[in-house]
């Protein structure tokens, strides 16, 4: 399995999906009738970086309550989801979900909820991105948007690009700003 890099406009940052992140996120697609939205939390070691690297992403938990057209996190088990990951020095940068439809796009609760969750770190993040799995393609179609509290354009939507030349890692102190 590839990672797979997502571009801000302008070119000027990117996210990086490691082979390990996508994996985790492409085995809930909702490729079937029956299968219920699901959806979590993913993470990266630096969440300022100019090339965020999405290392890790988790959910959905057992207590989610999840539907066909809906996903609702068990909030206290994205808690401690969270707090484990910052044990081990990763950071929460954004949420991902599904969606049963080959060609995804954010509903207004998405927004909505994604909006949520970057007012609740109080100032802490810049920006949250919201992915959203689509039900078709091989790997799955995905549709990456980022908000940010500090810019005219509240939400973004990323383009993805070829990984062939660019690096897995990143050690530079860039930030998003």
């Amino acid at each position: 399995m590839n990672n797979r890099l997502f571009f801000f406009p302008g070119h000027g940052r990117y996210v990086l999906f490691t082979a390990a992140a996508l994996e985790h996120m492409y085995r809930h697609a909702q490729r079937r009738i029956w299968h219920k939205e699901a959806g979590g939390e993913i993470y990266a070691i630096d969440p300022d970086a100019n090339g965020l690297i999405v290392t890790s992403a988790l959910g959905p938990n057992r207590g989610d309550r999840r539907t066909r057209c809906s996903f609702n996190p068990d909030i206290e088990a994205a808690k401690r989801d969270r707090e484990r990951q910052f044990a081990v020095g990763l950071h929460a940068v954004g949420l991902w979900h599904t969606h049963p439809e080959p060609h995804p796009s954010p509903s207004g609760q998405d927004r909505q909820t994604t909006e949520e969750y970057l007012s609740a770190f109080q100032g802490d993040r810049e920006r949250y991105l919201m992915v959203i799995v689509g039900n078709f393609g091989n790997p799955p179609n995905m549709k990456v948007c980022a908000i940010s509290q500090n810019t005219r354009t509240k939400w973004v939507e990323l383009v993805e690009e070829s990984t062939s030349s660019v690096p897995t890692h990143d050690h530079g102190n860039n930030t998003w700003s």
